[in-house]
């Protein structure tokens, strides 16, 4: 633990010119560098959406109003989350910027793939929401754990170069004990190669290290539309997680340098807001031309255009290195 705490500090009004980074934009720099540098460098943002954001978005806000009530030792009012979920609210937060329509909206919304089976686990959106009923009676009803922070957002300062910030779904107590929770929409778990030394949950674990002094003991992904749960970060995860990290900062870093971001084609493609195989792409989908042809019903290894480094050097925008 010493060599976490180390590496870890707040920040402070001298830091104001580090880079800040989330899990998720450090991921995305780990799926395709291409997407970040048009993201996060180009500052490309769009506002597209999709079913499964959407209908996470409303989920996590349900279940994080039940942790609300619980934590204040008052009964918890089924009537008014089942109101949310359905009708959805126009309730905003520090993370939650925008009204999230409710289960009727989104069916409509939705409609033409409202029913359809999804590819891995089977289920139609209705039967998922059946199932996020079913989770919703049943989390949070431990004893011994007391759901006590919710959407909880930090920041601390990584190794002097770089400021992790970020909201954690859900901390529970016990004692002096701390067990982190992620709610996850994915429509299948995690691969075990994912969860050893799980980056989300080691951010996280450096967040209550950073506030609470201690490390969590406990980290679980809980996958709230197919009612199933992972426990992520095994032994010897502090110093893999030195080591995942010194990676990804000094390949950023390189790649910052040398104003080279490669693409890594993927069936990730398809959900990429700057790929033409992305239904719910809208202003950026031809930005980019180097996109898989991957499809969930056409599932194929080919590349639209393959990457050419001096063809594509030198043709992202300066930027001011921190590192």
């Amino acid at each position: 633990m010493q060599e976490l705490l180390n590496r870890i500090r707040p920040v402070t009004e001298n830091d104001k010119e580090l880079s800040v980074f989330s899990y998720s934009k450090i991921e995305v720099f780990k799926n395709c560098p291409l997407q970040y540098r048009y993201k996060y460098i180009e500052k490309k943002y769009s506002q597209d959406t999709s079913i499964a954001l959407e209908l996470g978005s409303l989920c996590h806000y349900v279940l994080e109003q039940k942790g609300r009530m619980v934590a204040d030792g008052q009964a918890v009012n089924y009537d008014k989350l089942n109101d949310i979920l359905m009708n959805g609210t126009t309730e905003t937060d520090e993370k939650t910027k925008e009204k999230l329509l409710g289960v009727y909206q989104l069916k409509k919304k939705y409609f033409e793939v409202w029913h359809e089976a999804d590819n891995a686990s089977g289920a139609s959106y209705d039967e998922k929401v059946r199932l996020f009923n079913q989770v919703l009676h049943e989390e949070m009803e431990d004893t011994e754990w007391k759901p006590t922070y919710f959407e909880k957002p930090f920041e601390f300062v990584w190794d002097d170069k770089v400021i992790l910030k970020g909201f954690i779904d859900r901390i529970d107590v016990k004692g002096d004990q701390y067990r982190t929770v992620d709610y996850k929409t994915s429509k299948k778990i995690y691969e075990q190669s994912k969860l050893a030394t799980s980056l989300q949950f080691g951010i996280y674990a450096l967040a209550i290290l950073s506030e609470f002094g201690v490390l969590p003991i406990e980290s679980i992904y809980r996958f709230i539309l197919i009612d199933d749960e992972q426990y992520a970060l095994t032994k010897g995860w502090e110093k893999r997680l030195i080591k995942a990290l010194d990676k990804v900062f000094g390949e950023i870093e390189v790649s910052e340098k040398k104003e080279i971001f490669i693409p890594k084609p993927s069936p990730l493609c398809h959900w990429c807001n700057f790929c033409q195989t992305n239904p719910e792409a809208t202003i950026y989908r031809n930005e980019c031309e180097f996109f898989s042809k991957w499809t969930p019903t056409q599932k194929t290894f080919e590349v639209n255009k393959k990457w050419n480094a001096l063809e594509n050097i030198g043709s992202t925008p300066k930027r001011k290195l921190v590192f």
